[in-house]
């Protein structure tokens, strides 16, 4: 577990059964009796307790609560009591793995004061000494209630001349010495009450007390002129605001108020000093709700061995993580590791040279320090609870990931990137992103990269079914062409062999009659042969489809144990494999019909026309033999009639194409149609995100998509194609700029490449128009008929296809707002460098999902946005996990850090060896002691610089 800060449930006014108020069992005896009481008797009283006191925890566990404080009026004996048993019990808990069900309890005490006439509670820490507990009392001036009396005594307020105010409680227990630093005290603040601290008249005790917090019985008040106090809007209260937490006031034996009244607080250890640094950070570290958390961060880091800092863990928290230390003590090698066991890829922005300096420089750290010694990087990160570990060896390179409590499999690094990625930037990379279009789109894109991907998917599928159905439109085409043309010659075969025919002599009637039966016998084999073509294609359909169902149904089997309606989808499988059994019978039976017994009357009336052919043959060729004077003749005819059948059989086989083909150009009109739909639908998403991404950056930043149409790839390849025709590339740009400036530029680009469709196919056609086709876009873009012509001279229909059916990307264009009020707008690249980068800095803190990692984001930054970015820091780390390195104690200290890793180096002399001297957070004395050493220089330095500057 890191050592960081996290939230724990908690309930900070709980009482025990000395209350005068308790409702339920009390232990011990009256006052009367107390002197009368031997050891015996007050041991069974502390065994009563104790027991109650297990009881009582299980019931604080069992409502959801982390951690309470008991504080009775005046009165300190039970809550000893409690914590001990609390102890006990947290150890057993720890030890049955159920560390949810542990309890930490906080020692305090309620006080009544004459001045201000108010309530207060004061918690210690929760390892106060209970010795110090009694003597609390004394300092002030409460004489304590026998440790065996069943309740306190009636409770008397405070006298004033012991605490006058609550800056004297303060100095009281600041004189004490083992209290200094130890307590917290929280005035009642509910609104309105006799004990409260905000009420009428007592505006100068609210302004003047040190408190940094309060406490509520109950629930806390949403009445706007209440909050408007507490959160520091009213001037009249000295503009002060403080950290609210809710308590049930619990006086009940059955714990009836737990978990109705409680507040979240976050801490490292449980302190006073984590409860008042809670206060100071309340939007950080107090909820009244339920903690939103990220779902998605890296848990662990874990690396064997390493040249600099050796071999080291860092578990780290699941929201703000900053990484501190001097000049070259390690901070940007951990985040380089990071990057580097997840694969994380450099951001490929347009400077390919500065690209490899960056690469370069990654790479030589992970050969200097990982390498040389032969480390490992481990790490571990949870998505949706369920942890991802990966294994990344500097030696040979192997990538390993275990998901779950599956095993270790060999990945690629694209695979890492794809299950686990995350956004992270190196030093003053923020800052130079504002000038890179290819990084700015990034921030767009990278949200909505699944949907992106899907869209993207789907378009190859369509390109590839376009270029299918094109193709076969195309096919269609030509075909039908060969069939005209076949019809044509098969008219002048026809009438040739007629004509011959008339003109034969010295053939019999009869002779003549026979060898006219010739050309019916060709068709007649010709529609024979058919036939067979069709009845063979439906035989292959089948055998396909055969082969196809022995893939079918896909079996459910495998995920059968991971789902919640068992029975129901078992049944379901049930009627699907059926369903397919009868599939699988009735293609089966389809398949027999092209069996042997099957076609056997099919088979009979083919051989009786076989016999019929043998016969007539036998008789041609004797008519033929009787006509010497007519061979000439006679062999012409044969040759056109051999032709003749021969084009017969080549018109059915393009007929039977034809069918095979069907009608190719709805299908073609049809994913053309999907192809606009996929890119309308994929424009849709990037402006929604676009519209998402300027309310990221608080309005900063506007993006602009439809018109930005990225057409390079289409120039490119319209100028291959194009080579050699002496067409200028400027007519190539009108044509783009064309489109680009079109409110639907999409429509466009499918308007311009059905007029590039009718020139490439112009040539299929032979009988074509003396005139071009009709292309409006081309010609008020300026290409004239000579251009048209050299176009069509080129581009075939494979070039217009690899030219169009192609998917379609946008670049966004980014503006910086200058005045939100006025709406003044520059372009993106245009603004400083410090407005860039603060601006994308807010898109990035208000984007939720995967972590963050960012090498010093102060580096890029406007030191005057600082406030806005903290505030960015506390609601970006209920949604992502963030990871900094920082010199800037603004980021770590007001932004509230959960957990803060301190480097430094082994030998401060040499400098050569570093190490991870600390890990906490700021509630601890060790991490607050580190950052004002490494972040302000110092105690005396921090003090002198306050006093400089006059605060």
């Amino acid at each position: 577990m890191n050592k960081g800060a996290k939230f724990y449930r908690c309930d900070f006014q709980v009482h025990s059964p000395r209350d005068i108020a308790w409702t339920g069992s009390r232990f011990g005896v009256s006052e009367e009796q107390v002197e009368g009481l031997t050891q015996e008797d007050k041991q069974q009283i502390d065994d009563n307790r104790n027991q109650f006191c297990k009881e009582y925890l299980d019931k604080i566990s069992s409502a959801g609560i982390d951690a309470i404080a008991m504080t009775d009026h005046h009165d300190v004996v039970f809550v000893q009591h409690l914590r001990r048993v609390a102890i006990e019990q947290n150890e057993i808990h720890e030890i049955m793995g159920e560390p949810e069900k542990k309890v930490t309890v906080f020692p305090g005490i309620e006080l009544s004061l004459s001045n201000p006439a108010s309530q207060a509670i004061i918690i210690f820490d929760a390892d106060f000494e209970d010795t110090h507990l009694n003597s609390v009392l004394n300092f002030l001036g409460i004489q304590p209630t026998d440790a065996y009396d069943r309740q306190t005594v009636q409770t008397q307020r405070i006298s004033q001349e012991v605490i006058n105010n609550l800056p004297q409680l303060h100095k009281i227990l600041d004189e004490v010495s083992y209290c200094k630093g130890r307590y917290i005290v929280l005035p009642n603040v509910g609104k309105g009450g006799q004990h409260s601290i905000i009420r009428q008249g007592f505006q100068e005790h609210y302004v003047k007390m040190p408190c940094v917090g309060g406490y509520v019985d109950k629930e806390i008040s949403q009445e706007s002129g209440y909050q408007n106090k507490i959160n520091g809007g009213d001037a009249n209260y000295g503009n002060k605001s403080i950290g609210l937490v809710s308590t049930s006031d619990n006086r009940y034996e059955d714990g009836r108020e737990f978990g109705k009244y409680s507040t979240w607080v976050k801490w490292a250890e449980p302190t006073a000093e984590a409860i008042r640094q809670a206060c100071l950070a309340k939007e950080s570290r107090i909820s009244q709700n339920e903690p939103e958390m990220p779902q998605i961060f890296i848990e662990s880091l874990d690396v064997t061995n390493s040249k600099f800092l050796g071999g080291f863990n860092i578990n780290f928290n699941q929201q703000y993580n900053a990484l501190i230390g001097g000049r070259g003590t390690g901070k940007s090698t951990i985040l380089e590791y990071i990057r580097w066991g997840l694969c994380d890829q450099t951001v490929k922005i347009g400077n390919y040279q500065e690209l490899d300096i960056i690469q370069n420089r990654r790479d030589t750290l992970i050969r200097k320090t990982l390498t040389a010694v032969e480390g490992e990087v481990r790490i571990t990160m949870v998505k949706n609870d369920v942890r991802h570990i990966v294994k990344r060896n500097s030696a040979s390179r192997e990538i390993l990931l275990k998901i779950g409590d599956g095993e270790f499999q060999k990945v690629s690094e694209e695979d890492i990137r794809k299950v686990l990625p995350i956004q992270s930037y190196s030093q003053k990379q923020l800052s130079d992103v504002g000038v890179k279009t290819e990084e700015l789109k990034r921030f767009i894109e990278q949200p909505i990269k699944s949907s992106l991907e899907r869209t993207s998917y789907n378009l190859d599928e369509t390109n590839l079914k376009l270029k299918t159905a094109y193709n076969q439109l195309v096919r269609k085409k030509k075909v039908q062409s060969e069939i005209a043309n076949f019809n044509i010659e098969g008219s002048s075969i026809k009438g040739q062999v007629k004509g011959i025919r008339e003109s034969l002599k010295g053939i019999s009637e009869a002779d003549q009659k026979t060898i006219n039966k010739k050309s019916k016998f060709e068709l007649e084999k010709t529609i024979i042969e058919n036939t067979e073509s069709e009845l063979s294609l439906f035989e292959s359909k089948a055998d396909e489809l055969l082969e196809l169902l022995k893939l079918y149904p896909e079996p459910i089997e495998p995920q059968i144990d991971n789902i919640e309606n068992k029975d129901l989808i078992e049944n379901l499988n049930t009627e699907v494999k059926a369903k397919f059994k009868n599939i699988n019978e009735a293609v089966q039976n389809l398949k027999d019909i092209f069996n042997e017994s099957g076609l056997k009357r099919y088979t009979e009336i083919v051989e009786e026309w076989g016999k019929k052919q043998a016969q007539f043959d036998s008789e041609y060729e004797a008519a033929k033999g009787k006509s010497i004077a007519s061979q000439e003749q006679l062999t012409n005819i044969k040759k056109l009639e051999d032709r003749l059948a021969e084009i017969n059989s080549l018109v059915a086989d393009r007929k039977s194409v034809l069918k095979e083909l069907g009608n190719p150009e709805n299908d073609y009109n049809a994913h053309k149609e999907e192809w606009k739909d996929l890119h309308l639908e994929k424009v849709q998403v990037l402006n929604d995100q676009a519209t998402n991404f300027t309310d990221l950056s608080n309005k900063l930043i506007k993006a602009v998509v439809t018109k930005n149409i990225n057409l390079a790839n289409f120039k490119e390849k319209l100028r291959s194609i194009l080579e050699g025709t002496r067409i200028r590339e400027e007519r190539v740009d009108a044509l783009i700029a064309h489109i680009r400036s079109k409110a639907d530029p999409i429509s466009e680009f499918i308007a311009v490449s059905e007029e590039l469709r009718l020139l490439a196919e112009f040539k299929l056609d032979e009988e074509n128009p003396e005139e071009l086709p009709s292309t409006p876009i081309l010609d008020t873009t300026g290409f004239t008929e000579d251009h048209k012509l050299k176009i069509q001279s080129k581009i075939t229909t494979d070039d217009w296809l690899q030219l169009t059916a192609t998917e379609l990307e946008f670049d966004p264009e980014f503006f910086y707002t200058t005045n939100n009020e006025l709406g003044d707008e520059i372009p993106f690249r245009d603004a400083s460098a410090g407005q860039q980068a603060t601006a994308l800095l807010t898109v990035l803190l208000n984007q939720p999902g995967i972590p963050l990692l960012i090498d010093q984001p102060e580096d890029d930054i406007d030191n005057r946005a600082i406030d806005a970015i903290i505030q960015n820091i506390w609601n970006a780390k209920k949604k992502r996990q963030l990871v900094f390195t920082s010199h800037n104690a603004n980021l770590v200290v007001n932004g509230d850090a959960e957990l803060v890793i301190c480097c430094d180096y082994k030998d401060a002399s040499s400098q050569t060896r570093g190490i991870i001297k600390a890990e906490g957070a700021i509630d601890t004395k060790e991490i607050k002691n580190e950052i004002t050493s490494v972040m302000e220089g110092g105690e005396k330095a921090f003090r002198l610089r306050k006093d400089k500057y006059g605060f």
